[in-house]
């Protein structure tokens, strides 16, 4: 797989379950969830969809091939880069037992927990500092700090 095809498939996967615009080659747009793409085709369904002239659809399979755009409007609040720097720092982690995986905007630690947007997957009390800095992470982002 090129850098190219790996860096747009990552971008459309941080898209997931996030609110987007697509913008369709003949002036349609729909506004809605992404659920799921083809990286391939570029295919992509759409969950509670509202169109450009007010119809609303559960979903929406819109052809790779008709999409002009695809637009995001608020930025996410998880940096999994910055979040693994603050993790290292707060708890004073190795950078060997972290590993930021750039393509879905995850840090995994230890092999064993994994931070996304999403929250901390993982059990013990190690994964239970690791969710207390998250939270307080993500507070902090929410207010504007960083």
């Amino acid at each position: 797989m090129s850098y190219v095809t790996r860096s747009v498939s990552g971008e459309l996967s941080r898209l997931m379950d996030k609110k987007v615009i697509v913008r369709l080659v003949d002036g349609k747009v729909y506004v809605g969830k992404m659920l799921s793409f083809d990286p391939s085709t570029l295919h992509i369904v759409l969950g509670d969809a509202e169109s450009n002239d007010g119809k609303k659809f559960y979903r929406i399979i819109v052809s790779g091939t008709r999409v002009s755009e695809i637009l995001i409007e608020e930025q996410p609040l998880f940096d999994a880069e910055e979040f693994a720097a603050i993790l290292a720092s707060k708890l004073g982690l190795r950078p060997d037992v972290i590993k930021v995986l750039h393509d879905v905007n995850v840090v995994v630690v230890y092999d064993r927990i994994k931070v996304s947007e999403s929250g901390v997957e993982g059990s013990g009390s190690f994964a239970q500092r690791i969710y207390e800095v998250y939270t307080e992470y993500i507070e902090n982002k929410k207010r504007g700090a960083k």
